[in-house]
């Protein structure tokens, strides 16, 4: 990921993203495994559901990152 980053954002503002591109990755690993672990709580089932969704909602990103720009 530091390597994607690098390409994308120019030297004199790489400390900044790679700030921000980790505190939202922070931000978003712990409200998941927040949210799973309630669910965790509540229902196995729904914590099974929640993590299957997910993923599969993480198959368009992941093949238009693949495809690249243009």
């Amino acid at each position: 990921m530091r390597a994607a980053v690098a390409e994308m954002v120019p030297a004199d503002k790489r400390g900044t993203a790679y700030g921000t591109f980790n505190l939202g990755y922070g931000v978003f690993w712990f409200l998941g495994s927040a949210l799973m672990g309630v669910l965790y709580d509540t229902s196995i089932t729904s914590l099974i559901v929640f993590s299957v969704v997910m993923q599969l909602a993480s198959i368009p990103m992941l093949l238009l990152v693949r495809k690249g720009p243009g």
